[in-house]
């Protein structure tokens, strides 16, 4: 299963049109992304995605420095210079900006990473959930690139890097390590596919105008600047004037070949109002809920991994109310989702859920309750049935899954359909001849119906790589 730590490398022309970043890691000072100067420079973009380690809640993992190494010889090239600390369980194949960094025009032949940290929470063989700090073994990796990475002056590059964490952490012990198992893979980004393109941000907005929007990551805690043009779709409800700064947002948008973002569909929580003093919430996996004697579901805890308050890592309590609101998010509609799938009696177990409300300790009383994506991997038990683009398929969980755990889960129906973006050199044609036993990464929507079936719907999936 693997963590994607991905550098966007856009090799761009001195002063060209690379959005202005400015950038902070969880707990950071603000870092300010520049464009690249003098006649051989370049902007590199970094960002990050991941895969899901099964029974894994949430995982915070500090990188602490990013470097090339030039191919003909003389030191290394820093691409991130101060630490970041990134929750690695909620982006599935989605990107997010961590850093941009100018790098000089050349080729480069691998690529050095250092680990300082890693923070785990995770559901153990009894169900129960535990949160621990690993210990980092051999914390400076370096990855061969193979092909080399070349840099040239007009030509955008995308440079990933993919965490392998099912072998990085080991959870069965009394002792949690994290030994870090990267793979990379580097490629023009004026190449690739559309999806291989796509960045996905949820968190505050920090500032917004007409033509633009700057958002922080409640995931990595980085601000992310975003082009607004005509192409830009917002949620029925809201508009660019009707978002508050403070508001929560989701932006999906895409990177340009000149290296900016440009949003293509931006959605918010409370219809775009501010978080007030007292308002909190997040996006996490839900690990338990408590009914009435109708059955409706009057409370539950959850972890969150991408966090708008301060308490990552820790369950926290959902009271819900009459007056709580349920529902889907504009995203989650345009993937597909019937706007009427969630409602209070959805809720269960190892789903993912946003929750927006007046925060008081580690409780929350919910004002709104959304779906949320979520990342999930497994194996192929057959091979996909249909055809293009509406394909189904089982997907074999893994053992320690949270799914086994909470619902006796050991396998998950999973349909695709127009909307789902295939990743890192899949596609629709090629998932068709995929066989049994081959291993998925994919985030999307989880349901489950009145009959007790639950299912997947795919937004976005790849086939996972094996290591170097």
């Amino acid at each position: 299963m693997n963590r994607k730590l991905i550098l966007g490398a856009a090799a761009v022309l001195a002063g060209a049109g690379l959005t202005a970043l400015t950038l902070t890691g969880c707990g950071q000072g603000p870092i300010s992304g520049s464009s690249a100067s003098g006649a051989n420079g370049a902007a590199m973009l970094v960002t990050v995605g991941d895969a899901p380690l099964s029974n894994i809640l949430s995982a915070r993992v500090t990188v602490s420095s990013i470097s090339l190494t030039p191919s003909g010889g003389g030191s290394n090239v820093t691409v991130l210079s101060s630490p970041r600390t990134i929750e690695l369980s909620s982006l599935g194949a989605i990107q997010e900006p961590i850093e941009t960094e100018n790098v000089a025009a050349g080729t480069y032949s691998a690529v050095n990473i250092d680990i300082s940290s890693a923070k785990v929470t995770y559901v153990d063989a009894s169900g129960s959930v535990v949160t621990g700090t690993a210990t980092v073994n051999s914390p400076n990796d370096t990855v061969t690139l193979n092909p080399t990475l070349t840099v040239t002056q007009g030509q955008d590059v995308n440079l990933r890097l993919n965490f392998n964490l099912a072998q990085s952490f080991d959870l069965t012990s009394s002792t949690l390590t994290f030994t870090p198992s990267i793979t990379s893979v580097a490629a023009s980004i004026e190449n690739e596919n559309e999806a291989d393109r796509e960045i996905e941000v949820t968190g505050s907005v920090v500032s917004i105008s007409s033509t633009s929007i700057t958002v922080k990551s409640a995931c990595t805690g980085v601000q992310s600047t975003f082009t607004i043009n005509s192409s830009t779709q917002f949620a029925s409800n809201i508009t660019a004037g009707s978002i508050k700064p403070g508001s929560i947002v989701t932006v999906r948008g895409a990177m340009q070949p000149d290296g900016s973002l440009l949003a293509t569909m931006i959605s918010a929580a409370m219809d775009g109002g501010a978080f007030g003093s007292s308002d909190g919430g997040g996006v996490g996996i839900v690990t338990a809920v408590t009914t009435d004697s109708g059955g409706n579901v009057t409370s539950f805890t959850f972890v969150p991994r991408e966090d708008f308050s301060d308490f990552p890592g820790v369950s926290v309590t959902v009271s819900l109310a009459s007056s709580t609101t349920y529902g889907l998010s504009e995203g989650a509609v345009a993937d597909g989702i019937s706007p009427t799938a969630f409602t209070n009696a959805e809720i269960f177990p190892g789903q993912s859920v946003e929750v927006i409300g007046t925060l008081s300790s580690s409780t929350i009383a919910a004002q709104e309750v959304d779906l949320a994506p979520e990342s999930l991997a497994g194996k192929l038990s057959a091979a996909p049935q249909g055809t293009a683009p509406d394909y189904t398929f089982t997907l074999q969980l893994p053992t320690q899954s949270f799914l086994t755990t909470y619902d006796s889960l050991t396998t998950l129906n999973a349909s695709t359909n127009s909307q789902t973006e295939y990743e890192d050199g899949l596609s629709s044609t090629s998932f068709a001849s995929l066989a049994a036993g081959t291993a998925l990464e994919m985030h999307g929507y989880l349901l489950r119906d009145s009959s007790n079936n639950y299912s997947l719907t795919v937004s976005h999936i790849s086939q996972i790589e094996t290591d170097n």
